[in-house]
């Protein structure tokens, strides 16, 4: 670190809360899951993070390819997905009822080692983030389910 301080680097984070995105850009609420055709009707893919049943969601579509492929995924017939916002909340509040979080940009040794709890944040919590348009701002806490 002190090379660091030599070289004159001097690297700040400001709080998530005064983050903003640059000027111009608008927030995307557009993101990826893992989901199959069954029965007529979209099957998303939830996986146990302990107990509880959690909805992989994936900020770009290679992310949601990675978890399909590193976690054998692919030859069930599970393809990644682009989804809106608006169908993201459809899926919680109808075949995902059950629930208890959403899991961000996982990878699949976590549903192994049991620390997919890291990257997950309640299922009501992200669908008011959803709502209210701040999705890409989410901050992700560690939780227990």
């Amino acid at each position: 670190m002190g090379g660091r301080k030599e070289k004159g680097l001097q690297i700040e984070r400001a709080p998530w809360w005064e983050t903003k995105p640059p000027s111009g850009s608008t927030p995307t609420t557009t993101r990826w899951m893992v989901a199959r055709e069954g029965e007529g009707r979209l099957e998303p893919l939830c996986v146990r993070a302990g107990l509880s049943k959690v909805l992989p969601v994936f900020s770009f579509e290679e992310e949601a390819q990675m978890f399909l492929h590193l976690g054998g995924y692919e030859q069930s017939g599970w393809r990644a997905r682009e989804s809106c916002a608006g169908e993201l909340v459809s899926v919680l509040m109808g075949p995902c009822l059950e629930v208890e979080g959403v899991a961000l940009d996982p990878l699949p040794e976590m549903l192994e080692n049991g620390t997919i709890e890291l990257v997950a944040v309640g299922r009501r919590r992200f669908m008011r983030q959803l709502l209210e348009g701040g999705a890409s701002s989410l901050v992700v806490q560690a939780r227990r389910f």
